[in-house]
């Protein structure tokens, strides 16, 4: 059976190659904590190098723990790489029901959960509440006929998982050469996609208020 102990936080050490990128996720994770409580143990090695829970460690940090429950593996050192590269991987090949994670958000809303300590950001909550039977595809497909400056489009959109990373990892690097905010996944994500619907060379409005150039689909990067 797993033992839980309790570790002084400066014992434990990060992978340097981790090669995981999570300091977005720090604040969310950070909030939930404190919500919640650190109830999901941090796994390490013998030499408490950390297996899986780096973003866990962050957090704790953050908001001044002192300690945190562990779990200490047995494991050798290719053995811990492979799990920590493992974990993470399967993590993200997990789907949500959309109409099931709808009715839950709106029942811990009525609940006065704290609903950011869930890892949602204010925007994805908004489309994620919004009944999506009441959009009118039909007033949507006129605004785009008329071209009507906007700041986000809200979309409801899904691609081949084969395709996910590959299409995150090009609206990211679009962001990155326009400008555009990263902090809110789903603004950007909007954004870039509501460019990609303008692109007959003419002009739209950034998320500054500026004009700037659409953008033509044959500019995504190759993934």
């Amino acid at each position: 059976m797993l033992k839980v102990q309790n570790i002084d936080l400066s014992l434990i050490k990060p992978w340097k190659d981790n090669p995981r990128i999570n300091d977005e996720a720090v604040d969310f994770i950070a909030k939930s904590i404190e919500s919640f409580g650190f109830n999901v143990p941090i796994l390490c090695n013998q030499e408490f190098v950390i297996i899986a829970g780096h973003a866990r460690w962050k957090a704790a940090k953050k908001i001044g723990m002192k300690s945190v429950p562990v779990i200490v593996l047995e494991i050798t050192e290719d053995q811990r790489k492979a799990f920590a590269v493992a974990d993470n991987k399967t993590a993200g090949l997990a789907d949500w029901d959309y109409s099931k994670l709808r009715k839950v958000l709106c029942e811990l809303k009525h609940k006065k959960i704290n609903m950011p300590s869930l890892g949602y950001s204010k925007t994805e909550l908004q489309a994620l509440l919004t009944q999506q039977k009441w959009f009118d595809w039909k007033a949507f497909e006129e605004q785009l006929k008329t071209r009507l400056a906007t700041r986000y489009l809200l979309l409801p959109v899904k691609v081949p998982a084969e395709t996910k990373e590959s299409f995150k990892r090009a609206i990211k690097k679009f962001a990155d050469e326009h400008g555009i905010n990263k902090k809110d996944f789903a603004k950007a994500t909007g954004e870039v996609l509501g460019l990609l619907l303008d692109c007959n060379g003419e002009k739209t409005i950034d998320n500054k208020g500026e004009k700037r150039d659409c953008v033509n689909t044959a500019d995504i990067p190759k993934a």
